[in-house]
């Protein structure tokens, strides 16, 4: 994870330096130009928390205004697992004699508006949010004396434990994207993304995953 972390570093310096060439050298090339209402773009990343893992996606827009943009984005987040989560798991454990390893497993797809801030014709800042709906899939798998058992018939997991839940999410992020070639552009952001408790069980939570964004797209 501090791979992916310095890969994000890397990424960002790189996209800065597109952004810092001179005005002149990027009017050849050219921007998106007027007519250009629509982007997809490519993103990846690392998610942070008390599990830290990936997250890989696709998003794409609409330009309503030279300044608002309206999007939808869908991807999968590997594992955002959390201390509560790990708690529950370990009173099982404790039971069996042995350890536990879980994992919070995420598909979402959202979407909202992006304010797009009028900064350099080379660097492009925004601010965004939205709503969406997030499938999360728990996964417990349970160790003793180092082999993986299946702790069923004994111990019968409950929804906390085991299964998928459709949950509510809200998004909230920032970036700047950097412009270059003709219609290409480069996205490195950061996204708030809770994902919140439901009814389904009186121990679920709130999920407050993070993601590092590292992405690339083109406008047409």
């Amino acid at each position: 994870m501090k791979r992916l972390a310095w890969i994000a570093v890397v990424c960002l310096v790189a996209l800065l330096g597109l952004g810092a060439r001179p005005a002149q050298a990027q009017a050849a090339p050219g921007g998106p130009g007027p007519d250009s209402k629509f982007y997809v773009e490519f993103n990846f990343g690392p998610t942070l928390g008390h599990q830290s893992s990936y997250f890989v996606g696709g998003e794409g827009g609409m330009k309503l205004t030279d300044t608002i943009d309206v999007y939808v984005e869908g991807g999968h987040m590997g594992n955002v697992g959390t201390s509560d989560l790990d708690d529950r798991a370990t009173v099982i454990a404790n039971h069996l004699g042995g350890t536990a390893s879980s994992a919070f497993k995420v598909n979402y797809f959202d979407g909202g508006i992006r304010y797009n801030i009028d900064a350099t014709p080379n660097i492009h800042p925004y601010v965004m949010g939205g709503l969406g709906i997030a499938h999360v899939t728990t996964e417990v798998a349970f160790t003793v004396n180092g082999v993986v058992i299946d702790p069923s018939p004994g111990v019968q997991l409950g929804s906390d434990l085991s299964g998928g839940l459709n949950k509510f999410m809200l998004v909230i992020g920032f970036g700047v994207r950097v412009p270059f070639k003709t219609r290409f552009f480069g996205d490195l952001g950061y996204r708030y993304s809770p994902i919140f408790k439901s009814d389904s069980f009186e121990t679920d939570s709130t999920i407050p995953t993070q993601r590092i964004v590292l992405g690339a797209g083109i406008r047409f």
